[in-house]
């Protein structure tokens, strides 16, 4: 990573003219020039030192809605040489949740200052361990003397991963390496210098966190909008796009439904001619969605070449292999019986076979290997463990106590073992899903992704909203899915959900319950909690609105 500079550095060196630009809730600009956003660092940096001490070797929280000022706070933390860990706010909007959230990270983190929006900073103030100041506080005075500027090995973020299968546990990611991993995913999306670059992703959340600083450090034209504001309305994305005339946009599967929705209901309504790169990551790809997407996004101008798949994850900093704006994603449907005993058999697309999409090469030095569970390396075609060597591959993880120690996910070659299994066809990574979700039944190896992106596909279900899992006790698969309707016909729906996975998958799940709409339970980035969700299903916790199972 010393081949990068530090985050600080590489803003340093951008047009001092060149625009962030934030949308708000009905999509009216406000801008920072990067001159602006400079400065602005460099008063937030002289009060973090002056008023709180804070300096290179120590961590700060970050918590409020994305922003210009929460924007300019992280990049004035950097430039006082110290690490950031952004905050999510809760899910469920509870005070108590939000206190035990905030004490939580601040613990882990061992932090030394809590920094909020001006809305948020007086609920916490008095309720954690450590001071809590807001944005606009820290953006007055003067810059005071500047500090030494912080360098590529200085950490720059205290990552929390996701926690879909464990607590969550931050990664320590360095300045060189958020620098050098966002420039090999613009890299692969052929930007050019102004080029724009639309997310509304959280920045808690590394795609997020890392994409957004690291358009603005290599200079293109960020623009960025709240997460609420896509949440309220997805549409607000693609008319961003539109309206920025982006180039550039990242986003998970889920999203793409989304806006395939959105599109069909507004045909010729968004110009989406400008975008020349739309990653797509941050969890597992339902090939037949993405399909759907990439079909109805050419009829609103998308160029064929634009969709990207991807893959990575927070220990590898973030990107792994990406898909490249020059190139049109491939796809290969695989027999499923086959499939079970880890062999690669292709069939013809529209069978009954499982559809997996590429999601390119490794990016810059980084080797992806797949292994068997010893670690002994597979031939193309083979399933099995994804591991990676990289600079991107984090040294430790932050527990829960605030102690750093090693990653414990390196084998004995040094490889990162991420837990994920998968495939290599032709020098492209094919991604097939957590090792730990894995559902046996009967001595077939079933992946939770073809339950879950098969049931999503049948009218009355909610997009992005299903869960499948097994039981601890037994091999029966659960399957749970949320939907608004209520009654008869939700248990007409609970039994076409199980026919049609009996008929499409030839397997019947032991039960398929509907419940209630947000109530399924999910990482504050959106990922699905199946172990957790296992978890209420045995305790009778679900908001069951049916059951295909007429003893419940």
């Amino acid at each position: 990573m010393t081949d990068h500079p530090s985050i600080v550095e590489r803003l340093a060196s951008q047009p001092h003219d060149r625009p962030l630009i934030f949308l708000d809730d009905r999509l009216r600009p406000t801008s920072l020039s990067l001159g602006e956003l400079r400065a602005g660092a460099e008063t937030v940096a002289g009060s973090l030192r002056r008023r709180y001490g804070v300096g290179p070797g120590h961590r700060v929280c970050v918590l409020g809605r994305t922003s210009l000022d929460l924007i300019t706070t992280l990049f004035g933390i950097w430039r006082a040489g110290a690490a950031v860990t952004v905050l999510p706010l809760p899910r469920a909007g509870g005070v108590a949740e939000l206190y035990d959230l905030v004490q939580r990270r601040v613990t882990a983190a061992q932090a030394s200052l809590v920094v909020a929006d001006p809305q948020t900073a007086p609920a916490v103030i008095g309720k954690v361990s450590v001071p809590v100041t807001d944005f606009p506080s820290l953006a007055s005075g003067s810059p005071g003397a500047p500090p030494p500027l912080p360098s590529a090995v200085d950490t720059a973020l205290l990552q929390f991963t996701s926690g879909t299968t464990a607590l969550p546990r931050a990664v320590a990611v360095t300045q060189g390496q958020l620098v050098a991993n966002s420039h090999e995913v613009f890299a692969a999306g052929g930007l050019r210098a102004g080029d724009a670059f639309v997310s509304w992703l959280p920045l808690f959340h590394d795609m997020g966190m890392i994409l957004l600083t690291g358009a603005i450090a290599h200079g293109y034209t960020a623009c960025t909008m709240a997460t609420q504001t896509f949440s309220a309305r997805p549409g607000a994305w693609l008319e961003a796009i539109a309206t920025c005339r982006a180039a550039a946009t990242v986003a998970p599967n889920f999203a793409y439904g989304l806006a395939d929705h959105y599109l069909s209901l507004r045909r010729g309504g968004y110009d989406l001619s400008s975008l020349r790169y739309a990653v797509n990551g941050a969890e597992p790809i339902d090939a037949e969605g993405l399909r759907r997407f990439t079909r109805t996004a050419l009829t609103h101008g998308m160029p064929r070449t634009a969709m990207a798949p991807s893959y990575g994850l927070a220990e590898a900093t973030l990107a792994v292999t990406m898909g490249r704006h020059d190139e049109i994603y491939t796809s290969v449907t695989v027999d499923r019986t086959a499939l079970e005993d880890g062999v690669v058999l292709e069939v013809d697309q529209g069978g009954s076979g499982r559809t997996f999409v590429d999601c390119g090469t490794p990016i810059k030095d980084t080797g992806v290997t797949i292994t068997d569970d010893g670690g002994t390396p597979l031939p193309d075609g083979r399933i099995g463990s994804i591991r990676v060597q990289g600079p991107g591959v984090v040294d430790q993880y932050w527990t829960a106590d605030g102690s750093p120690h090693p990653v414990p996910l390196l084998d004995h070659a040094g490889r990162l073992v991420t837990g994920d299994l998968g495939f290599f066809l032709n020098g492209r990574l094919y991604v097939c899903g957590r090792q730990k979700d894995m559902i046996i039944v009967a001595g077939r190896n079933l992946y939770p992704e073809d339950f879950e992106f098969t049931t999503e596909r049948i009218p009355g279900i909610r997009l992005g909203n299903v869960m499948a899992f097994s039981l601890r006790a037994s091999e029966n698969m659960i399957v749970v899915a949320e939907t608004s309707l209520t009654g008869t016909p939700a248990q007409e729906l609970a039994h076409t959900v199980r026919e049609t996975l009996s008929q499409e998958l030839s397997y019947a799940p032991h039960d398929v319950v509907l419940v209630s709409p947000k109530t399924l339970p999910k990482t504050t980035s959106g990922k699905r909690q199946r172990g957790l969700c296992r978890t209420q299903y045995e305790a009778n916790a679900l908001s069951v609105r049916a059951s295909t199972l007429a003893t419940r």
